[in-house]
């Protein structure tokens, strides 16, 4: 990308902060924008029938999650909230638009990322479906460890409600588990500090559901 293409995409960008719990963008509106965390988790989930949410990624600082305009149409989806203190920028989908049929590079990467986005989206759907309970809260674990936190013990800014929401059970089922995992030295928690005591036993309750 040349430097007068990047000034394109940042000139006129949104930067706004987000509370805790604050929502970034709410599903089944109208949204023009890209929204890039600069700073800080948010969760984007799926509102379902009954008030029951599914979460089906989280986003940390560098990420960018695709939408709007530029793909499928300008209804979201999904919505993102912070989970922590949350800065974003909104970018508008329009220069992106334009930029991708002027630059094929940034056009492949453009839908490399989108196409990554979407693989996630469907290997979590295998998980959700084909997984027994203690299967998706081992993936869910492993998941938080490597791919979000990147550290082990690792504290996480989720109510157990929002871990539930991310194995797609209830609270209860999800407390029932963490114990059983406690109780055979899997994992060891503290308030919200997490530690994962034996990851080739999770590795393995995933790999068999």
């Amino acid at each position: 990308m040349e430097n007068n293409e990047l000034d394109s995409i940042v000139e006129g960008k949104q930067q706004i902060r987000y509370k805790p719990g604050e929502t970034i963008i709410k599903q089944n509106t109208s949204s023009t924008y890209v929204i890039c965390v600069r700073d800080g988790l948010a969760k984007v989930y799926v509102e379902g029938i009954k008030g029951k949410s599914l979460v089906v990624r989280l986003i940390k600082k560098l990420d960018f999650v695709t939408g709007g305009d530029l793909f499928n149409g300008n209804v979201q989806r999904f919505t993102i909230s912070a989970v922590t203190p949350v800065t974003c920028c909104l970018i508008n989908t329009t220069k992106l638009s334009q930029l991708f049929s002027e630059n094929n590079r940034f056009a492949v990467e453009l839908l490399r990322h989108h196409a990554k986005q979407n693989n996630a989206l469907l290997d979590k759907l295998v998980v959700l479906t084909q997984k027994y309970m203690p299967g998706r809260v081992a993936d869910t674990l492993l998941y938080l460890k490597n791919d979000i936190f990147k550290t082990n013990p690792f504290s996480v800014p989720l109510t157990r409600q929002d871990l539930a929401d991310m194995s797609n059970m209830t609270k209860e089922s999800l407390v029932r588990i963490l114990q059983q995992f406690k109780s055979s030295n899997l994992i060891k928690t503290d308030g919200n500090t997490i530690e994962i005591l034996n990851e080739e036993a999770l590795q393995e309750i995933s790999k068999n559901g």
